[in-house]
């Protein structure tokens, strides 16, 4: 089974439930103000068009064989799937299947159509669409549609994910089954403080859900629950916690490379509202680390949280046999 990172939430499960604990631990930078959420639609359009400029160079680029040109339109771990589920993923795996790809000469001829442009997050987009694929020799067109991912690096807008849709929908649990790596128990330990995890299938299996218990100086600080789960409206994994205090989020996941990238959005138990995103990166099937960076709190700039690691629960040792 292949290994990818997933949602595991430790210490300071996501950013509005533990925003005091976590200043006590990690001392709050200056805070400044700070716009958050999406940007206005007057603010989107350049984006807009530099997105949809993404996918003609795309076109170009494939129709000439260039596929230095292709494979660089990707985030480092940007990843390519096709409808019958073959996966490419990495700028040296996509450079060297264009690379075999384009051996025999230029590429089909692709006409892309953007249907739409969703902006999740100022630096993250999901977009919508069809291509008209004329091969190269000749032959009637055939038409398929896509998801994509985006995200914005230093001015600039990558591919972080294209994938073809399959003539037929995969299930909820085949979505998610990339994470069953992750069902059982996960310990994640701070010099005060430590949060007991675990995760198992729901009944029908179409969902992962997650149990998780603070303890800070030995006593209990904080439970609550999550749902895993695949979001037929964003056409991606989604998140939902809620926390014994009474607070709440939600978030979205992209994945780059060994890496998840989750856009969370929160609500403490006093009404503020709290943004962050996780880092969260895969090392082996008991370990992962995460961090969490661009953190709000009532639209003020937060500290991050440096990276910590947690680690599987070894299974209880069986009773000795009489």
């Amino acid at each position: 089974m292949k290994t990818r990172i997933t949602v595991a939430l430790g210490t300071v499960l996501f950013v509005a439930p533990l925003a005091p604990f976590v200043a006590a631990q990690n001392p709050a930078a200056p805070k400044t103000s700070q716009p958050q959420g999406r940007p206005p639609a007057a603010e989107r359009a350049p984006d807009e068009q530099a997105i949809k400029a993404t996918f003609d160079v795309f076109s170009q680029a494939y129709q000439k064989g260039d596929a230095k040109t292709l494979s660089e339109l990707f985030t480092p771990g940007g990843e390519a799937a096709d409808a019958e589920g073959g996966m490419l993923q990495g700028r040296e795996a996509l450079l060297q299947h264009y690379t075999s790809e384009f051996s025999g000469g230029s590429g089909d001829q692709i006409k892309t159509s953007i249907e739409s442009i969703t902006f999740l997050d100022p630096s993250l987009a999901r977009s919508t669409g069809t291509s008209e694929i004329t091969p190269n020799g000749g032959g009637a067109p055939h038409h398929t549609r896509f998801h994509g991912l985006h995200l914005k690096r230093d001015g600039r807008w990558f591919l972080a994910s294209v994938r073809e849709l399959p003539d037929a929908e995969l299930s909820p649990h085949e979505h998610l089954k990339q994470l069953e790596w992750l069902v059982g128990d996960w310990v994640e330990e701070a010099s005060e403080s430590v949060v007991f995890n675990s995760y198992r299938w729901s009944d029908d299996k179409n969902t992962l859900l997650r149990t998780f218990d603070l303890r800070v100086k030995g006593k209990p600080a904080l439970t609550g629950t999550q749902r895993i789960a695949w979001d037929p409206l964003t056409k991606q994994i989604k998140s939902w916690l809620f926390d014994s205090r009474g607070g709440y989020s939600d978030a979205l996941w992209v994945r780059e490379g060994n890496q998840w990238l989750i856009k969370a959005t929160g609500v403490r138990n006093d009404g503020r509202i709290a943004t962050a995103t996780q880092v969260l990166t895969f090392v082996n099937n008991d370990r992962l680390q995460w961090k969490s960076v661009d953190r709000t709190l009532a639209q003020e700039a937060e500290s991050d949280i440096v990276e910590i690691t947690m680690v599987r629960k070894p299974p209880e040792p069986k009773a000795a046999r009489p």
